[in-house]
């Protein structure tokens, strides 16, 4: 069984822990239902089809899905059999996340103009967003050669910390290596 993208199943850990346990209780239990529902009122017409054909018996044709739909339905089938990875899911996509942003930020200090314009393009949709002092604008100052991590914690206090430590701590290895 192929193991599905994590970054992809954390944002949708909700419809695939309901959808797990419903196909683990041979039924389709409320929480599935509502989070189906909601799936397709938010546009996810397609996939919310899918789901339900196959809370009803019929196989899922992941041919018919876009590659993220494709990976929750993965992210479900495996779920069902492996309960317990959903409990290490959120630290899994961190981990992913941190290794492929530390490879950008390393990659934007060496003035790689695509990761610089790619974090710049993250800091300032946060800023559109209302959003200052973001973990974008960390990774900024990453960039322009920020490494004690007390200080980013301060100076961007509404950054997910433990994202910027791991995101810091990958960055730091791969300047190292």
């Amino acid at each position: 069984m192929q193991k599905p993208a994590s970054q992809i199943c954390a944002t949708h850990i909700e419809l695939i822990t309901a959808v797990a346990d419903s196909r683990r209780a041979g039924e389709i239990l409320p929480a599935a239902q509502t989070q189906i529902e909601q799936y397709q009122h938010n546009g996810w017409v397609q996939l919310a089809h899918t789901l339900t054909s196959w809370m009803n018996g019929a196989e899922p044709d992941l041919a018919r899905l876009d590659a993220e739909d494709q990976h929750i339905i993965l992210g479900i089938d495996y779920a069902t059999t492996q309960p317990d990875w959903l409990e290490t899911l959120g630290d899994e996509a961190q981990t992913e996340a941190a290794e492929s942003l530390a490879q950008m930020i390393f990659a934007a200090t060496w003035g790689d103009f695509d990761a610089l314009e790619l974090l710049s393009s993250m800091r300032e949709a946060a800023e559109d967003a209302g959003v200052n002092q973001s973990a974008a604008h960390a990774f900024v100052a990453m960039v322009e050669g920020a490494r004690d991590i007390d200080q980013l914690h301060n100076k961007f206090p509404m950054a997910e910390q433990s994202l910027l430590n791991a995101v810091l701590n990958q960055l730091i290895e791969k300047e190292h290596a």
